[in-house]
């Protein structure tokens, strides 16, 4: 009897060849059995291990027996497959490993899934080249191409695999296929003239760490060292910025710095955060499996019902729509938070988030002291050999303090920190100017502070992020979310226990703090 978890067509079995003769490769690495060459016209090449035509026809008679004879058990059980083909006396490392691309991994789309640089591929078309989203390289073209009948097989075969169906009554999926990829999938020519299109998101294997940003450049230790003070004393953030220029890595990495007993509630439609604190309670939307649409929870639903679970920090991962008012609310009333947006600059996102289909009171904007802008730069940096070559980079590019004039209906804008393309450095102004923004004032009058200690209190946190930087250079281990936290939270409780005193401060160019009122226009100097 044939084995129901997939329906396998032995024309679905391809391999990569590797054409590059013409080209000048200008990275090449190396991801499991497989090759990824990088060429300078930005094509991402893929070459698997050389395999015969025998090997391939033994491969496809093989799968198919085994799809045929195994119990499903032994074909969803990655242990137990291995046992069963070396029982059947199959021991060449080569073909196990296109056994097991083809039952448990992506098949010809694997190399790209397992490579860790590789963020997003999007088939659009049959017969159109995959397109890979490189961290380094950004967009390039591959050598991957599914014919229709190819493109339509595989995209039941990754369906069918989550447990879920796909046809032409309902030709659009989205679903979570392991913890780190999500995969949404149009069928066939039912809602698109082209026919069957996928699209693969990854998230990282390893989340990301203030201290992991920090060595990236993505921020500096003093910058870090502001959103950490902010965190702590619940002041909310509000990270901004276009598609993929890495918001959600910049909030799992700011959540490192929340206190161990507080109890954090993560509100997403795809659950990428991950945290390591044992308060943390994730919350993901539902989609309805039926035509109704009954069973589904939105971002909305969960956003309301979050308000009623004693949270300390109310995290979202993105609003859209009236999720934001409800997150606005909440930070009213004395919950941390953090949320991104999608938006350029840090007055679009104003006018967006206090208009509709958000609608946020401005008197709520009261209580949103930070907007995180991201963005993404090219730079040209040279190679090992010297070589002048494109660096595509995500980095923060300005940290703005808000303060909300209500009576005006109008909002403050400081712009503390900001990002020099150019010297791929970071502006950083006095700390004394520092203590002198509406939020610095606001905290040191919640924990009777005067001016000398929230300086030094600030210079501490500084001179901590400053030696995990350090570490992390050395041992790996301090780019950890999970080992990174734990240290944070020791850090809160006893900072002298880092022996502080010897660290010195990293040298910045000092830059005057940039005040612009939302309406007006004007920029001043403070």
């Amino acid at each position: 009897m044939k084995n129901n978890f997939f329906s396998f067509n032995p024309f679905l079995f391809k391999i990569n060849r590797a054409s590059i003769s013409n080209s000048t490769i200008i990275d090449q690495y190396k991801v499991g059995y497989c090759y990824i060459y990088i060429t300078s016209d930005g094509r991402y090449i893929v070459e698997d291990p050389p395999i015969t035509q025998s090997e391939i026809h033994a491969l496809n008679n093989i799968l198919e027996y085994l799809l045929y004879k195994l119990p499903s058990v032994e074909i969803t059980d990655e242990n137990k497959f291995e046992e069963s083909i070396k029982k059947m006396g199959i021991k060449d490392g080569k073909l196990i490993y296109f056994l097991k691309r083809e039952i448990f991994g992506f098949g010809v789309l694997d190399p790209a899934i397992k490579d860790s640089k590789v963020e997003d591929i999007q088939i659009p078309a049959p017969n159109v080249p995959a397109r890979i989203v490189h961290s380094d390289y950004d967009k390039l073209i591959s050598n991957i191409i599914l014919d229709e009948n190819e493109l339509n097989n595989y995209v039941e075969k990754i369906v069918y695999r989550s447990g879920k169906n796909i046809s032409s009554f309902r030709p659009l999926l989205s679903i979570r296929s392991s913890d780190t990829t999500r995969v949404t999938v149009t069928y066939k020519k039912e809602i698109g003239h082209k026919g069957s299109s996928i699209t693969i998101r990854k998230f990282p294997e390893n989340p990301w760490s203030i201290t992991r940003l920090i060595i990236k450049n993505t921020l500096d230790p003093m910058m870090a060292a502001w959103l950490m003070q902010l965190i702590e004393n619940k002041k909310a953030i509000l990270v901004i910025g276009g598609m993929g220029c890495g918001k959600t890595s910049l909030i799992n990495g700011l959540c490192n710095c929340i206190n161990e007993r507080s109890t954090i509630i993560t509100v997403e439609d795809t659950p990428e955060l991950r945290l390591a604190h044992p308060y943390w309670i994730p919350l993901v939307t539902r989609e309805s499996l039926t035509l109704d649409e009954k069973g589904s929870i939105d971002m909305f639903t969960l956003v309301k019902h979050a308000l009623r679970m004693s949270g300390d920090y109310l995290i979202v991962g993105e609003v859209r729509g009236e999720e934001g008012r409800i997150w606005a609310q909440a930070i009213m009333t004395g919950h941390g938070g953090i949320t991104s947006f999608h938006a350029e600059t840090h007055s679009v996102a104003i006018e967006r988030l206090i208009n509709e289909p958000i609608n946020v009171d401005i008197g709520s904007l009261a209580s949103l002291h930070s907007i995180v802008s991201l963005k993404k730069y090219v730079l040209i940096k040279e190679d090992e050999r010297g070589v002048p070559r494109k660096v595509f980079v995500r980095r923060v590019a300005s940290i703005y303090d808000l303060e909300v004039q209500l009576e005006k209906k109008k909002v403050k804008f400081y712009k503390i920190f900001s990002y020099d393309s150019l010297k791929d450095s970071f502006n950083v102004p006095k700390i004394e100017t520092i203590v002198k923004l509406p939020t610095a004032k606001l905290i040191m009058e919640e924990k009777g502070w005067d001016e000398k200690m929230f300086i030094n209190d600030l210079i501490t946190k500084h001179k901590f992020l400053i030696k995990l930087k350090e570490k992390s250079l050395i041992e790996e281990k301090f780019l950890d979310y999970r080992f990174v936290t734990q240290l944070i939270w020791k850090f809160y409780e006893n900072p002298k226990q880092f022996n502080l005193e010897e660290i010195k401060e990293e040298e910045k160019e000092e830059k005057e703090i940039e005040i612009e009122e939302e309406g007006m226009g004007e920029i001043e100097n403070v």
